[in-house]
């Protein structure tokens, strides 16, 4: 047997529930008398031009926010100048703008009444009529001579010899030696024959010094290239060439270079070692200095040279 059909079936009443929500939220949102909208603005900003600033004005309503909080715009960060009185800080802006006005007006007219004393300066220093020196009158040619001096008996002083012009100095010539194994713009180096001998460098600025053991100093350099030996595998990293030496600038001032002879497996008391003072100036203009020293096997360390470097990469030695 067929069932009739209702009308009021399950979409029907789904349809219903969902108007019937609908209605209910738009009478909740709605709103339903009460005051309307502010007439008055909550919250006003000003911009000074004059003295670059931003005020603005907070009704007491706002006063017990504070920086972050949301209503229908982010508040931000304020101070209390002349209370909420508009006039006031007006008043204030207007003021502070009239004594900006009369600063600029009173540096005008310095700057205005200085021009005018150098012009007035100027044409009396032009105006001015130099007095007239008179000619030196001939002599007479009837005018009697001097009196011969009678001989003293003296010998005349002889005239002082004048000073020999000192020659100028000759330009300084390029570097053509070997140059360091590493670019730098300025290396001090120390080389020796044998790795056996142990031979330490230091360059001193005072009671400060680079070394194998403080390797980087701001106002001295960087210690590079040295010896050490991996007891663990056996293996020997040793090399007979120690270098301080400044890659990215070229520092000025005076250093004095010292040398450690301090054991030799090769049973040296002695060791030979060979020096280089080595700069490059901003333009690449190498400059180079060898020299040469025997060192004695001993406790402390010996003074090689002391060196002046100057700004343009000229260095002189002591």
């Amino acid at each position: 047997m067929r069932r009739a059909n209702s009308p009021f079936n399950l979409s029907l009443l789904d349809l219903l529930t969902a108007a019937l929500g609908a209605v209910i939220f738009l009478f909740i949102i709605t709103p339903k008398g009460g005051a309307g909208a502010a007439s008055l603005q909550q919250a006003s900003i000003f911009f000074d031009s004059t003295t670059m600033q931003i005020h603005g004005t907070l009704p007491d309503s706002l006063l017990d926010k504070r920086a972050g909080d949301t209503l229908f715009a982010m508040l931000v960060d304020y101070r209390a100048v002349n209370g909420p009185d508009v006039g006031g800080l007006e008043a204030a802006l207007a003021a502070e703008r009239k004594r900006a006005a009369e600063a600029e007006a009173a540096r005008k007219a310095a700057l205005a009444e200085a021009a005018a004393a150098k012009r007035r300066a100027s044409r009396q220093a032009t105006t001015r009529v130099e007095p007239s020196v008179p000619r030196a009158s001939k002599p007479s040619t009837s005018a009697t001579k001097p009196p011969r001096a009678e001989p003293t008996g003296r010998t005349p002083p002889k005239p002082a010899p004048k000073p020999t012009p000192k020659p100028a100095p000759k330009p300084d010539p390029a570097y053509t030696g070997t140059p360091p194994s590493v670019p730098a713009r300025l290396s001090f180096e120390l080389t020796w024959a044998d790795k056996r001998d142990n031979v330490d460098l230091y360059v001193c600025q005072g009671n400060t010094c680079v070394y194998g053991n403080n390797k980087r100093e701001r106002s001295i350099g960087n210690w590079d290239s040295g010896k050490s030996r991996n007891r663990l595998f056996g293996n020997d990293l040793r090399t007979n060439q120690e270098a301080v030496r400044q890659f990215d600038e070229l520092l000025p001032g005076t250093y004095t270079i010292y040398a450690h002879f301090k054991e030799s497996e090769a049973g040296r008391n002695k060791v030979s070692v060979k020096g280089l003072i080595y700069t490059k100036d901003d333009a690449g203009k190498p400059r180079g200095k060898t020299y040469s020293k025997t060192l004695p096997l001993a406790e402390t360390r010996t003074r090689l040279i002391t060196v002046t470097v100057k700004p343009d990469g000229t260095f002189t030695t002591r």
